[in-house]
């Protein structure tokens, strides 16, 4: 594959974070943005931890380094985008008893043409190599220009500066300094998570008066932490979404930070999140031990706007009754769907003993885990076969992948030995796009094929 284009940019960035014992605490992220109609604009974000680099003496000064390498693979090709090492040194910070961890961040952009790909990126002390650590993940560029509203990714920062810029900066972009945060840990030594998204083919939009552009956080019970709603000010091919959320409050867990643009009228929107994390170890969980009264409004259904219930709906229909599905279809107000998702899911609580309904928050954390972990070119993750099944009966007990074949193409196999006394589904790419459909299952009610090793053979 020709590659287009890459830059290569670093900066020794002193970020104050609490770092764990015990571990090379090297970090990665990255977030994608609009370049043109074939490819997107991937910067990625590392940053290495000061004093767990090796001292040494050079120039009468103490240096420390680390070692960058990024190997980028197009899944699709099976062949490298890239795969390059890069040196990182600097001057070494004078050591105190009271100084804090510092990282030195930096980042590294690429024009990345359309595809899904897999990137492994590993950080080492150059003076120390034993001191490593790496992250594989997976990715998808779909380019942003076209004619649809889109939402970049987000990126996480751990700052955001607009007055006083250095233009020069390597994180210089549309008159702001965006300081990346690779660890994408916050709380109590980095109490406020900045953020920065960009929107994109604005001036397409056929009913510009309705978009309302939405802030919020969700906690891992899927509770609105922040919210906070924006008309968007003019039409524009694009606009730049900036802010500030402070989460010193926060318990200790995992949240989302969700973008999104939605049409009122319309019930039409497009959504960008992203995940992190809180540490703080001061600040108690709430907890109630009132039971669940079984009243509309004392839930969380009793606020939902059309676009929200329908939201709902949508992922609940993999365990709903054709009875039921068939009564949803007749209700076409608001209040009709809050109080028919209220009694759904309040028959589904397995504790009433409990305010809270362990089905349904257990439940949509798969959805939000399906979501991103199983999505294509084509689908959101929740609405391919992998993500409906992980939705329905849980993480697999075992995962067989057969990514590179000779005579089939590539497919996994996962196995549920709790399930009917063991169980399993065979998904396979059959197109070749990453897009990994069910062409077998032994439970009971799923689709069976006794042949599919000859559907799915490449003789």
């Amino acid at each position: 594959m020709k590659k287009i284009f890459y830059l290569i940019t670093f900066l020794f960035l002193p970020i104050f974070v609490a770092l764990p014992q015990g571990q090379f605490n090297f970090n990665v992220d990255y977030a994608s943005f609009k370049y043109d109609s074939t490819s997107n604009y991937v910067e990625f974000y590392y940053s290495f931890p000061e004093e767990q680099l090796t001292r040494i003496k050079k120039d009468g000064k103490n240096i420390i380094e680390g070692l960058l390498q990024i190997r980028i693979i197009n899944t699709t090709s099976n062949k490298d985008f890239l795969n390059k090492k890069w040196r990182i040194p600097s001057i070494a910070p004078k050591i105190t008893g009271k100084a804090k961890a510092r990282n030195l961040t930096g980042m590294i952009a690429f024009v990345i043409p359309k595809g899904n790909y897999t990137c492994t990126a590993k950080g080492s002390d150059n003076n120390n190599l034993s001191q490593t650590k790496d992250y594989t993940f997976s990715f998808h560029v779909i380019p942003y220009a076209s004619s649809k509203l889109k939402i970049s990714d987000v990126q996480l920062a751990s700052n955001i500066k607009n007055d006083g810029v250095d233009k020069k900066s390597i994180f210089y972009k549309n008159t702001l300094e965006v300081i990346p945060y690779p660890t994408d840990i916050y709380g109590k030594t980095a109490p406020v998570v900045f953020y920065y998204g960009e929107v994109y083919n604005l001036d397409k939009a056929t009913d510009f008066n309705n978009l309302i552009f939405e802030t919020s956080v969700m906690n891992n019970d899927n509770k609105k932490m922040y919210l906070k709603k924006d008309k968007i000010g003019k039409k524009s091919p694009s606009i730049v979404k900036v802010g500030a959320i402070n989460v010193s409050k926060y318990p200790t867990g995992k949240y989302d930070l969700i973008l999104s643009l939605a049409d009122s009228i319309k019930n039409f929107g497009i959504i960008s999140s992203k995940e992190f994390f809180v540490y703080n170890p001061d600040v108690k969980k709430k907890t109630s031990n009132a039971k669940n009264t079984g009243k509309l409004l004392s839930s969380q259904f009793a606020v939902l706007s059309d676009a929200e219930s329908n939201h709902i709906w949508d992922a609940s229909e993999y365990i709903a009754t054709q009875n039921e599905k068939d009564q949803w279809d007749k209700i076409h107000t608001v209040k009709g769907k809050r109080e028919y998702l209220f009694k759904f899911w309040n028959k589904r609580d397995k504790d009433k003993n409990t305010q809270k309904n362990e089905y349904y928050t257990e439940y949509f954390k798969r959805v939000n885990t399906a979501s991103r972990k199983y999505k294509n070119l084509a689908k959101d993750g929740s609405k391919t076969d992998m993500g409906r099944v992980f939705i329905m009966y849980g993480a697999p007990d075992q995962i067989e992948r057969f990514p590179n074949q000779k005579n089939t193409k590539p497919y996994e196999i996962w196995t549920y030995q709790q399930i009917e006394g063991g169980v399993i589904f065979v998904f396979a790419d059959i197109t070749g796009f990453s897009n990994y459909i069910l062409v077998h299952s032994t439970k009971r009610n799923e689709y069976h094929d006794s042949s599919w090793l000859s559907r799915i053979s490449t003789r």
